[in-house]
């Protein structure tokens, strides 16, 4: 049996491959992280050298415990101490009620209103000039299908068989996926 005659790929495709190997491999690095950083913490380590199988050294693991920080976990608790124990700590801060502003800012978008246009109050029609209706930038959301993730998978995993000798090692491979030919 042949091989498939590569096929080229529009930009859409290359994107939309390329994206989904790239969640395939940060599942792959962020399960590794988690088991990496265990390990390490359990044996005592604080560096360690990476080297490929032939000697090359390629990088280095730096385990630190972590940052030590403080966090209130009960805001409530926390405002009522305050009060009662350092009361000029204590400010009073006026706000629009905030569904009182959502239905604001959800009425000015409405109908179609074009970018630059004002809100308006309601009840007075008054235009209210602190309110902007604003087009955003365009842009795209990338989805994986089953088959693509099992596709990207496949693919993900060749390039680590290849590094670690356990694949058969392809040297049009790299050049296939840069120039957009794939099977």
């Amino acid at each position: 049996m042949t091989a498939p005659i590569p096929q080229e790929l529009t930009d859409k495709q290359k994107l939309v491959a390329l994206e989904t190997y790239a969640k395939f491999i940060k599942a792959i690095t962020d399960g590794l992280r988690i088991q990496v950083t265990k390990q390490m913490g359990q044996d005592d380590e604080e560096r360690v050298g990476a080297k490929m199988p032939d000697g090359t050294k390629i990088g280095a693991i730096t385990y630190s415990e972590g940052r030590r920080t403080a966090k209130v976990t009960d805001e409530d608790a926390a405002l009522a101490w305050c009060e009662r124990v350092h009361p000029s700590e204590v400010q009073t801060i006026k706000v629009i009620r905030p569904a009182y502003l959502k239905m604001l800012l959800d009425l000015a978008k409405a109908d179609d209103a074009p970018a630059g246009a004002h809100g308006v109050d309601p009840s007075t029609g008054e235009e209210l000039e602190f309110i902007e209706v604003v087009q955003g930038a365009p842009f795209i959301s990338v989805t994986s299908t089953k088959e693509g993730t099992s596709r990207m998978a496949a693919l993900a995993m060749g390039f680590p068989q290849q590094m670690l000798g356990g694949g058969q090692y392809d040297p049009g491979f790299a050049d296939r996926l840069e120039n957009g030919g794939y099977r």
